[in-house]
């Protein structure tokens, strides 16, 4: 028996002493009519870290009191969620497996009246939990009243009533991330509904947001949701900073205007990003782990990069210049632009390690154009970038991939593009390949050494002989430590003499 079934057996038991009538409702009921359950096999395909198996339980009342009951009965932790409308969670962990219980009080007097005030008809169906996997045909128990099941078998996301966005704006995002990541299409009625609850989203906080928008961020089909978005002038109440680049035009080496752009961006991320096929093969195990590891619990790096690139070029209209001749500068829109997505990184509630990730990619996404332009790299360019990029390098590198497809104006040198997918390549096999040789050569001193060699104090002089002996270990100028004091002495005369 599997964690998860010896769980909601417990669970069974639990509610049939108690005299209780639970039923299985939302995400977990529809996955598993879609057949969409993960298995180990699949996720160890992804390489995607285990994520929590969550389950929305629905009680007829008394949910808070019944969840405290419970996590008690499995020796799993109790959670408040919305005391206002009865809604608790339990978690229960075994190993590196955890299971989150949801249990929330009827939406109504009736199940009937909690279905029909959910979001989307596929959330709208319930099953008693006692019959959950009984052989041959538990869906035979199923209850679905307002036609879930048959929009789940025609692939089609239908609201359960007229007035389910103006109740809770963020359903809006929810709809686009159901019809990305099931790859649904969206009944007609709701493009109209959506846009007129659309100004709503400026009350939604932000970390509803941000659930949304990653989930959106993590399947492939990102750049649709956000042109959606974009058509209903969602995204302008989401993003204001990204209205000002709607309709700017950028030249020749461009196509679209900067807003098009950046969403065109996305879009090769999207590409890039779902197989790593672009790459060789020797790079895609490492990339597809790197961008799969999580900064932060339920946001991935893959997620982030494509945050980035949405809002790479937003320093641009605020810094556009047009010359006599007509042609177009932007000159230092990347530090502008890491400065206004600061406020992004901080309304979505991004923790410190990401929103220094965001800056980061945004502040520095024009340095692999440079290096990508050169018919040779030096290891010390590769050790200089990420030295100044550190581990978000790789991440740097992938988002001015996706920048650089997405940049087809008629000046763009496409002539270039199969000698700057080779510094692409040279770059990412430095870092996940050849690191200890390229990117972080391991110390052959340390600065205690180097004080005691040269009878010198703590200071910045220290930290500075520690870099260049890096950087000249990646050069291969300096093998041992020998090496490294013959050069700490060669700037420590040059100091002495300023």
């Amino acid at each position: 028996m599997t964690f998860q079934h010896e769980v909601l057996s417990r669970v069974v038991a639990f509610a049939k002493a108690k005299g209780l009538s639970v039923f299985l409702v939302g995400g977990f009921l529809r996955d598993a009519l879609l057949g969409r359950r993960q298995s180990a096999t699949a996720l160890a395909a992804t390489a995607e870290p285990k994520t929590p198996v969550n389950i929305d339980l629905a009680i007829a009342s008394q949910a808070l009191r019944v969840a405290r009951q419970l996590a008690t009965q499995l020796g799993g932790t109790y959670v408040c969620l919305d005391e206002a409308n009865g809604s608790a969670r339990v978690v229960v962990s075994s190993g590196d497996e955890r299971m989150e219980l949801d249990l929330s009080d009827f939406r109504g007097k009736t199940l009937e009246e909690d279905l029909a005030r959910r979001d989307f008809t596929i959330n709208a169906m319930a099953l008693p939990l006692e019959s959950w996997g009984r052989e041959p045909a538990w869906t035979s128990k199923l209850i679905d009243p307002l036609g879930g099941r048959h929009d789940l078998t025609r692939k089609r996301l239908r609201a359960c009533f007229v007035g389910t966005f103006i109740d809770d704006p963020v359903r809006i995002l929810r709809a686009f991330r159901f019809a990305a990541e099931l790859e649904f299409a969206l009944d007609p009625p709701l493009i109209s509904l959506m846009a007129s609850a659309a100004p709503g989203l400026a009350q939604v906080a932000g970390e509803r947001i941000r659930g949304e928008l990653f989930a959106i961020f993590q399947t492939n089909r990102a750049s649709w949701a956000l042109t959606q978005l974009n058509d209903l002038r969602a995204l302008d109440v989401l993003f204001p900073e990204l209205v000002p680049g709607r309709g700017i035009e950028q030249g020749g080496y461009h196509h679209l205007d900067v807003l098009g752009h950046q969403l065109e961006t996305v879009a090769q991320c999207d590409r890039l990003l779902s197989d790593f096929a672009e790459f060789a093969e020797e790079l895609r195990a490492p990339i597809l782990r790197y961008c799969a590891e999580r900064l932060v619990e339920g946001r991935s790096r893959k997620a982030l990069v494509k945050l980035a690139g949405l809002f790479h070029d937003v320093g641009k209209p605020a810094t556009r210049r047009v010359e006599a001749d007509g042609e177009i500068w932007f000159i230092g829109h990347e530090q502008f632009g890491a400065g206004l997505v600061e406020a992004v990184t901080e309304r979505l509630r991004l923790s410190r390690r990401e929103g220094e990730l965001v800056q980061r990619l945004v502040l520095y996404h024009l340095r692999p154009g440079h290096l990508s332009r050169e018919p040779q790299l030096t290891p010390r360019a590769i050790f200089r970038f990420f030295r100044d990029v550190g581990e978000d390098g790789p991440a740097c590198l992938l988002m001015w991939w996706a920048d650089r497809l997405a940049t087809r104006g008629p000046a763009s040198r496409l002539d270039q593009i199969d000698q700057q997918r080779a510094r692409l390549e040279e770059l990412l096999r430095a870092y996940f390949l050849k690191a200890e040789e390229a990117v972080k050569p391991p110390r052959v001193i340390d600065g205690n050494q180097l004080m005691a060699a040269l009878g010198i104090t703590p200071g910045p002089l220290v930290g500075r002989m520690l870099m260049a002996i890096e950087e000249a270990q990646a050069e291969g100028r300096v093998r041992s430590q020998e090496d490294a004091l013959a050069l700490a002495r060669e700037l420590a005369k040059t100091h002495d003499a300023s």
